[in-house]
């Protein structure tokens, strides 16, 4: 694994992964603005995922893909608490967290090359 690997892993994990998934859920929702803020902002919440799997992906840690599907699975449960009336908004966000962790995998195998 060189420094240029793992520059350019992160720049498409964090950087592109940080432009494109917003994009994506924002193209989902149609510009919908949800019903209450976030309690901690989506772009800190992604950008810590895509990199803590980034580099889970990277070294090969085994489990790293049932980890990100897990992952996505808390974060799930963790919002069926919420009440709203546009029953897009769990798809969405379970769609937007599958793109975001493509990017963690695709990034951490351009590490790993």
């Amino acid at each position: 694994m060189s420094i240029w690997s793992w520059l350019f892993g992160l720049i498409v994990s964090l950087g592109i992964g940080s432009y494109a998934t917003p994009k994506f859920l924002d193209w989902l929702r149609e510009g919908k603005a949800e019903a209450r803020p976030d309690v901690v902002p989506r772009w800190i919440t992604g950008m810590l995922e895509r990199g803590f799997f980034t580099v889970a992906i990277a070294f090969n840690v085994p489990g790293s893909a049932i980890a990100m599907m897990a992952w996505l699975g808390a974060k799930m449960a963790a919002n069926w608490s919420r009440q709203t009336q546009d029953p897009l908004v769990g798809v969405s966000a379970l769609l937007s967290g599958l793109l975001s962790m493509f990017f963690a995998l695709i990034g951490g195998l351009i590490v790993r090359a």
